[in-house]
């Protein structure tokens, strides 16, 4: 998404897009969230929350998928991220989805990655 610099730091955001989609037959609910971000500058921060963008949508053969998009900051040009996502079934069985790693990486104007200050 883009840099902004204050008081002599760089903070650098991302957007990302998700989109969770049920090809099982049974109803499921998104109940929790779960991630992991890694940033370059040596930061690990946990984000762990109720559902997704104030939501806890239900994936059902009607309506089988849900997207939403969201951001992240990081104090350094790139890093990247990963977690999981906690649905419940009927009858309150829980069962977690592994999100993979994926990356954050800064493109510089002159359209090559940014470099760290030495």
């Amino acid at each position: 998404m883009g840099m902004r610099e204050a008081q002599n730091s760089h903070v650098y955001w991302w957007r990302y897009c998700i989109r969770l989609e049920n090809l099982g037959t049974e109803v499921v609910q998104l109940r929790e969230r779960h991630w992991r971000i890694f940033s370059l500058s040596g930061t690990l921060e946990t984000v762990r929350g109720r559902g997704v963008v104030g939501r806890e949508p239900v994936l059902s053969k009607e309506q089988p998928a849900f997207q939403y998009s969201s951001h992240v900051s990081l104090q350094a040009p790139s890093g990247h991220m990963w977690g999981s996502f906690t649905f419940q079934r009927p009858g309150s069985s829980i069962f977690d989805v592994s999100i993979p790693s994926f990356s954050l990486e800064s493109i510089s104007e002159d359209g090559g990655p940014f470099s760290s200050p030495v």
